[in-house]
C-alpha cells in the first residue's frame, strides 16, 4: 500500500496480449522484485484460460495448468507482494487448484458488465472463495453502466463477501462525474473498490487523480502504460508512482528495456488486434 491506496501491477497480463503471454523469466522476476521494493501490493500474471480452446500461448495464459512452471519462476523471490490472475467467466476456463497448492494468491473474476449473469458470477465466486483465494470482482466495459447498475454490482459483492469490486474503463468513456459517483456509492454499500483506466482518449491520468482524491481503494497500472487487446494502453506505473512521491529509478528503466526486448522477441505470438 502506498499513501492509502493498493496497487495492481498488470503489466504481465496486459502486455501479454502483445507477447502471447510469453515473457522471459528475468523480466517476470524483475517486475516482481520492483513491485516488492516499491510497496506495490499485487503483480498480476495473466488468466486461467482453457488451453484447448486457446492454444499456443505462454505460461501466464494458463495459470492453474502451469502452476509448477510459474512457481519455478517466482518461488525464490516471492515475498509479501501477492500474485494474482484473472478468471474470465465468459470464456472457456481451466480448473482451479486449491489456493494452498497454487502460486497464485488472488483471483480477479472478470465479467463483462453487460453480460453479467448473477447466478453464474455467484457460482464462480463461491468456487474461488471455497478454494481459499482472495477474490475480487472486476466489471469490464463498465463505463457504459448506469449508477444503478453499479450499485447493484456493489450490493452483490457485499452480500457475497468478496474482498473488493473493481471497474474497468475498457473503452475510455468514463467521466469525472461517473468515477466520483461510483466510488461514493460503493463505499455507501460498504465495499472496497478500485479502478482500471485505459487511456485510449488520454483521460487515464485525470481520472486517476480524481479517483485517488475521492478515496478509491485500488488502482491498476502497467509499466510504460502498455497493454490491452486493442493496444489502447493503461495508466502508467511511472505516473502513479510520481503521484505518490516515489521514483522508479534505474530499476524501472531496466524493466522498460526488458519489456521492449520481450515485445520484439515474442512478437509472432501477439494476440493484440
Amino acid at each position: 500500500m502506498i499513501n492509502g491506496i493498493e496497487i495492481f501491477d498488470c503489466s504481465l497480463r496486459e502486455i501479454g496480449y502483445q507477447t502471447g503471454w510469453y515473457f522471459s523469466p528475468k523480466t517476470a522476476t524483475d517486475i516482481y522484485i520492483f513491485a516488492q521494493a516499491k510497496g506495490i501490493d499485487y503483480v498480476e500474471l495473466g488468466f486461467f484460460h482453457n488451453e484447448q480452446a486457446d492454444p499456443g500461448r505462454g505460461n501466464f495464459r494458463y495459470c492453474s495448468l502451469r502452476n509448477d512452471e510459474i512457481k519455478e519462476i517466482f518461488q525464490k523471490t516471492k515475498n509479501t507482494t501477492k500474485l494474482s490472475a484473472m478468471r474470465d467467466i465468459q470464456r472457456p476456463l481451466s480448473p482451479l487448484l486449491p489456493a494452498k497448492d497454487s502460486i497464485i494468491d488472488t483471483i480477479r473474476l472478470l465479467t463483462r458488465s453487460s453480460e453479467t449473469d448473477f447466478e453464474i458470477l455467484d457460482k464462480y465466486a463461491t468456487e474461488a472463495l471455497e478454494l481459499g483465494y482472495e477474490v475480487f470482482i472486476n466489471f469490464t466495459s463498465s463505463g457504459h453502466n448506469t449508477i444503478e447498475q453499479n450499485i447493484e454490482f456493489a450490493e452483490f459483492a457485499k452480500a457475497k463477501g468478496v474482498h473488493a469490486i473493481e471497474f474497468a474503463d475498457t473503452e475510455s468513456v468514463m467521466t469525472e462525474e461517473y468515477v466520483k459517483n461510483t466510488i461514493h456509492e460503493c463505499h455507501k454499500v460498504g465495499v472496497r473498490m478500485g479502478c482500471h483506466f485505459h487511456d485510449r482518449n488520454g483521460t487515464a491520468e485525470k481520472l486517476a487523480d480524481l479517483a485517488i482524491a475521492e478515496g478509491a481503494d485500488y488502482m491498476d497500472v502497467t509499466h510504460i502504460g502498455l497493454g490491452g487487446k486493442w493496444r489502447d494502453g493503461n495508466l502508467t506505473m511511472e505516473y502513479l508512482l510520481r503521484k505518490m512521491g516515489i521514483t522508479g529509478g534505474y530499476e524501472a528503466t531496466i524493466i522498460k528495456n526488458e519489456i521492449i526486448e520481450d515485445l520484439i522477441r515474442y512478437h509472432e505470438f501477439s494476440a493484440a488486434v
